[in-house]
């Protein structure tokens, strides 16, 4: 993996997470990396369901933990997850983006999905903490709005 340096995002940043999570967050006022070096987030709603699709609702298929052990995703339970929408208070830290890297002779569509996977999350080196009380969007609200909305396109 290749990470590369950004300059601070602007505006609000959207953060998915369990439902069981939401207190501690809202509590603690900030997003903790937990165990891996960073804490990661998108600029948009719909780059977070994205994300999200790419993720956590592959039920069934590997990935690699932030330890770099094989693991399958969970059964997916849309009511258990929401999407915080943050506004980042201001504080000393690198922002990154992590560059997906594939060995030679990778199909093409593997490289397409690769880079927008990378293009899709930002991450910031730390604990990112907030301002207010941030906007909470119901996961399985916004799928089903999806499916009754075609022109909502993730």
């Amino acid at each position: 993996m290749a990470y590369e340096k950004i300059n601070k995002p602007e505006g609000k940043l959207y953060h998915y997470t369990k439902r069981g999570n939401v207190e501690s967050i809202l509590k603690d006022e900030r997003i903790k990396r937990f165990t891996d070096r960073e804490c990661w987030f998108c600029t948009s709603l719909e780059g977070t369901l994205r994300l999200m699709e790419l993720t956590v609702m592959q039920e069934g298929k590997r990935y690699y933990d932030a330890q770099g052990l094989p693991k399958r995703y969970p059964a997916f339970v849309p009511e258990d997850y929401v999407i915080l929408e943050l506004s980042p208070r201001y504080q000393n830290g690198e922002w990154v983006i992590w560059n997906q890297e594939f060995p030679e002779n990778t199909p093409e569509e593997v490289l397409k999905l690769g880079e927008e996977f990378s293009r899709l999350k930002i991450g910031y080196r730390g604990d990112l903490k907030f301002y207010e009380s941030p906007q909470v969007y119901e996961v399985a609200e916004l799928l089903n709005e999806q499916t009754e909305s075609p022109q909502m396109v993730i």
